[in-house]
């Protein structure tokens, strides 16, 4: 299993001083964008994203406080759209384009009508569907065909907030999947810990990739190095 950081943060500048802390140890990162309209909790949002990054340039055409912008476009960012209207919110990102390597975009299987349409219609970017804890495989297989989605996502917690707790009978959903004749990336988003490590580790059928969130956000600088070694552990 690969690491992927989830980066969930109300104000810019403490997104990008998380990602600048981590940057020395991931390559990659998951950016939580959410509305307070779909899920409860709101986040920094992509217009104030934007506005924050070309403030920066203005300003210093290599530093965005926190992150160089030079090395800021070394990394490679997947979007997750906790949001209603993400139409919307997919043509903020092409802006973004100009100052990060954008990989996936990540919808809610709730919130989207068709992948297929959305696909074809966003080029631009990978889309992938995220499928909340409520939301059953069946239902999924039965809207779409799964050989279309290029990527996807369980939901192991509530989504919305970091720190919420783990539900594991959601990674039953990586067999089902799997069962289905799904052989595409699948990522897993919540409560990844050192209390549910061992617990996905343990299982037949693992996801692709983990986002762990507050375990290295919230985690002490101390102990920072610590908890990125027991990630490694389980690659």
């Amino acid at each position: 299993m690969q690491t992927v950081p989830s980066i969930l943060e109300k104000d810019c500048s403490q997104l990008f001083y998380q990602i600048n802390r981590l940057s020395p140890y991931f390559q990659r990162f998951q950016v939580d964008i959410a509305d307070g309209i779909y899920v409860d909790n709101k986040t920094a949002s992509l217009d104030n994203f934007i506005k924050y990054l070309k403030g920066s340039v203005k300003t210093d055409p290599y530093f965005t406080n926190f992150i160089t912008l030079q090395t800021l476009k070394t990394l490679i960012f997947d979007f997750h759209l906790m949001v209603k209207d993400y139409e919307a919110e997919i043509g903020k990102l092409k802006k973004l384009k100009n100052f990060m390597k954008i990989k996936n975009i990540f919808i809610h299987f709730s919130a989207i009508v068709n992948c297929k349409l959305k696909i074809e219609n966003y080029s631009l970017f990978p889309i992938g569907l995220v499928l909340n804890p409520q939301d059953q495989v069946t239902d999924l297989a039965s809207k779409y065909d799964l050989k279309q989605i290029p990527f996807l996502q369980i939901m192991s917690v509530v989504p919305g907030a970091q720190g919420t707790p783990f539900l594991p009978e959601t990674l039953n959903k990586v067999e089902q999947l799997r069962n289905l004749g799904y052989r595409k990336e699948i990522f897993l988003d919540g409560a990844v810990n050192e209390k549910t490590l061992s617990y996905i580790d343990s299982l037949k059928f693992k996801p692709n990739f983990i986002c762990p969130g507050s375990y290295l956000t919230k985690c002490p600088d101390k102990e920072l190095k610590n908890r990125i070694n027991y990630l490694l552990e389980f690659i």
